[in-house]
């Protein structure tokens, strides 16, 4: 039975200012060729806020790049709520802000002014510093500038994306949270450094004991970087002042109690919880072996790691011991002494870039295990279980346990008990998919896609389809598409082929026969760095496992005339997907195969009056039709001439614009819609 479809609609706080000011530092600007953002904070509510502004011209970029100090922006802007996840399993930006206490996105429309002004000398001053080392590190050699502002500043650039993305596919990533491991080494550094010019250890502490808290802010602040310091000055402090010092359990007890005062919801960050969760068991360690304590801190790691990505490396356990001392004896000190020294700053640069060859060696070797998105309470009892193993009574049934209890959810994620069929809000784009029910394979129907209308996407940039699609893909256990099927050559149909396949595979590739001849589709399939096993043109002469495939009746050019139509039935349902297909053509499908009936109907063109032809709706009355658009799309799609067809039909309609992704659960005899925004 098809549910009855409500009209409900999300509630967003948004509002509009003007002349309104928000305080920042140069040091926090972000500027790229087309924009800038900036975490601020309010100066009317005092609240912590995200702002972003694209430029008019280039002169707008130059006078920002030249601002220093702290900066009072007045502005007139619109203020919304950082959206929420309109796809299963996509990264929940509005936690990760939140997580940091920020609450409101400002899309700035107008910069009327920006002042200079001064809170306090210790702010001021290190924002100050910051500024110019950011200056100064900006001129270093491409490895070195890298490594020098992500582990001294906390900034990470665009360039580093692909280095600490070979990090993480190594599942190393844990070992660069450790709450700033390079605290540790800063002050390891400078006892060495006290040791040879004979400086009592009592002024080294001293020197921390002040020092800390201004790297605090220029290191960037973060969750993780805050941890480790606030650990360090409280056990400095603590022996001052105390005749015993604090341990580390009360050091990291006290710092955990404030921080959550401070930052309720900052276990949302990945970074947080994995710093806080590693440090506390190096605290409780009893062994003195650093390749056991790596072993169990990499036991502790995965299930955080796979609820977050989805995927592990084999070689993680072998590589942490060493990649750990590496960190250690090679890229932190060679970092410093390269921001350090002139005369060595290119034989450093080589010397990380042979590390950063190294990481990309060992990242290309397939060892990595896809496995899906951990369930949180299976990844919570699998550490409880971690912890227990500590004491040796029943270790060896523990361990039985946690095998289990992976075994367990990697069944239950990879061969599902129902049969799926996926709607993804992917813009103003298109892109479906189909899993059948205990089957560890899909089919993907388009890819989705977009036009930039003059502005250039960083290369190095993730795309939606890789954000929303392949994301979606891994986080089910899944790396192979096993048919991917192109209904018509547009963007914003196919655009992310390419940028999906560098996740997952394309055993197949399906297109309206004629499509494969055209140069503009070869040159994207040349973007595609996959083997491929088939491109396969197809019109409705053709069938195959997958789909029943009503159009093109002929050889075409790609367009939307010669849109590709599929019928499915799945259960008792029948399904009907037909691309971009105008009203013409759906009139040419009825003639063809006038007893075609469906349940659920895929609405052509995003539904554009061009598309849903009132007789042909009549003619395959579905019961449910699905419409994919982008949420304020130039197009207005869907037209009020299509919504008008369904509506005089009583024919429910979902819009991923408005539901988000919809997910249609089949089994024999019942079905059940799933909106992503209204769970």
């Amino acid at each position: 039975m098809i549910p009855t479809i409500h009209n409900l609609t999300r509630h967003f706080e948004n509002y509009r200012v003007e002349n309104h000011v928000y305080q920042t530092y140069a040091d926090q600007l972000k500027i790229s060729d087309e924009m800038v953002s900036f975490e601020a904070i309010d100066q009317t509510q005092n609240k912590h806020v995200k702002a972003t502004y694209f430029f008019k011209n280039d002169r707008e970029r130059e006078i920002l790049n030249r601002q220093k100090g702290c900066l009072l922006f007045n502005v007139d802007a619109d203020v919304k709520l950082p959206d929420q996840p309109s796809n299963e399993n996509q990264f929940n930006y509005r936690r990760f802000l939140q997580s940091r206490k920020i609450n409101q996105i400002v899309q700035i429309a107008k910069i009327n002014r920006i002042d200079s002004s001064h809170l306090n000398f210790g702010n001021d001053f290190s924002h100050q510093i910051r500024m110019r080392m950011l200056q100064n590190l900006n001129r270093l050699p491409s490895a070195l500038k890298d490594y020098a502002k992500a582990l001294i500043l906390g900034v990470i650039d665009d360039d580093f994306q692909v280095t600490i993305e070979q990090i993480r596919k190594l599942g190393l990533l844990y070992l660069f949270c450790l709450s700033g491991m390079h605290v540790f080494f800063i002050r390891k550094y400078l006892m060495m450094i006290g040791t040879f010019f004979k400086i009592p250890i009592e002024g080294i502490d001293l020197i921390l004991l002040v020092g800390f808290p201004f790297y605090l802010i220029i290191g960037g602040g973060s969750l993780s970087l805050s941890r480790a310091i606030w650990m360090a000055w409280l056990a400095i402090l603590s022996r001052f002042i105390l005749k015993r010092g604090l341990s580390g359990i009360e050091c990291w007890s006290i710092v955990l109690i404030v921080s959550l005062f401070r930052f309720p919801l900052m276990f949302f960050s990945l970074g947080a919880l994995l710093s806080y969760l590693m440090t506390f068991i190096l605290l409780l360690a009893s062994s003195k072996s650093a390749f056991k304590m790596n072993f169990k801190l990499n036991n502790f790691s995965i299930p955080l790691i796979l609820n977050s990505t989805y995927q592990w490396n084999i070689l993680t356990s072998g590589l942490a011991f060493a990649v750990g001392w590496i960190f250690e004896k090679i890229i932190f000190p060679i970092t410093l002494l390269g921001s350090m020294v002139p005369g060595i700053r290119n034989i450093c640069n080589q010397l990380l870039l042979l590390v950063n060859q190294g990481f990309a060696s060992l990242a290309a070797i397939p060892t990595t295990i896809t496995f899906g998105k951990l369930p949180g309470t299976v990844g919570v009892l699998i550490i409880l279980m971690m912890f227990l193993i500590e004491n040796r009574r029943h270790r060896f049934a523990k361990w039985v346990i946690i095998g289990m209890l992976y075994l367990g959810s990697w069944l239950w994620i990879a061969f599902p008990l129902k049969s799926k069929v996926i709607y993804f809000d992917i813009g103003q784009g298109d892109a479906t998919l189909i899993q059948k029910a205990f089957q560890h394979r899909v089919v993907l129907i388009d890819t989705g896609g977009k036009l930039n209308y003059g502005r250039k996407r960083p290369s190095n940039r993730p795309t939606a389809g890789q954000r929303i699609i392949a994301n979606y893909l891994l986080s089910k256990g899944l790396t192979v598409v096993d048919g991917l099927y192109l209904t018509h050559q547009d963007t914003d149909h196919i655009g992310y082929m390419a940028s999906i396949g560098k996740q997952i595979r394309y055993n197949k590739i399906y297109v309206p026969a004629g499509m494969e001849k055209l140069e503009s589709f070869q040159q994207k399939l040349n973007r595609l760095k996959q083997p491929l096993k088939k491109i396969i043109p197809v019109t409705d002469q053709v069938s195959n496992k997958d789909f029943k495939i009503l159009h093109p009746f002929e050889e075409g050019k790609g367009t939307n005339q010669d849109s590709m139509v599929l019928y499915q039935k799945i259960g008792n349902y029948r399904f009907l997907f037909t691309g971009d297909l105008d009203q013409a053509g759906e009139l040419k499908v009825i003639d063809r195969y006038p007893d075609l009936r469906v349940d659920v109907l895929k609405s052509g063109h995003h539904g554009s009056k061009t598309s849903s032809n009132p007789q042909f709706v009549d003619q395959i009355a579905p019961k449910l039709a699905i419409i994919s658009a982008g949420r304020n799309n130039r197009y207005h799609h869907p037209n009020q001439e299509t919504l008008q067809t369904f509506n005089e039909r009583a024919i429910p309609f979902l819009n991923t614009a408005k539901s988000g992704m919809i997910q249609v659960e089949i089994s024999d005899s019942k079905i059940n819609v799933t909106e992503e925004l209204k769970r």
